[in-house]
């Protein structure tokens, strides 16, 4: 998406067209900080430095921020699907590059029977499966974006 969000965190001083463009947004699983900066209206930094907790200790135990940052992910990246569909195309080129070692191997007669063929089809057919999850996984993806209703403009003010 192309969002900085260097030095970002959920506290914010937000105008209020930000925040009816926030609420107006119809999403159940949202990221804050990536839809903040999403809605694309100019934003500046205000530096402040965050005083260490004085009582108590914090909420999030490691479960939860694995879960947080995974939900993450999932709402504002298709990168987990794209890793999908590359581990396939790695998994098959070698299986192909095996099935190359496997017909060099047989027609020298130094191939052992049955074995390199198993292999060659496991990792190609296990490649080809990825790699087709990862492509439908996209589609699906796309499907979820528009279930979404996100608009595609959000416009800051009318131009008249």
């Amino acid at each position: 998406v192309g969002m900085n969000m260097k030095n970002s965190s959920d506290y914010k001083l937000l105008d209020k067209k930000v925040v009816a463009e926030l609420a107006a947004l119809q999403e159940r699983n949202t990221f804050f900080r990536a839809l903040s900066f999403w809605v694309g209206f100019k934003t500046a930094t205000v530096w402040y430095e965050v005083a260490e907790r004085k009582n108590g200790t914090t909420k999030w135990s490691t479960k939860s921020l694995i879960k947080y940052a995974i939900n993450n992910v999932i709402c504002f990246s298709y990168a987990p699907l794209h890793i999908i569909t590359v581990i396939g195309v790695v998994f098959t080129v070698i299986g192909l590059v095996f099935a190359f070692d496997a017909i060099v191997s047989f027609f020298s007669g130094k191939a052992a029977s049955g074995y390199p063929t198993l292999i060659c089809i496991i990792l190609i057919g296990f490649g080809g499966v990825m790699v087709c999850l990862g492509i439908l996984g996209v589609y699906i993806a796309q499907i979820y974006d528009e279930v979404k209703g996100r608009p595609q403009y959000i416009i800051g003010e009318k131009i008249e």
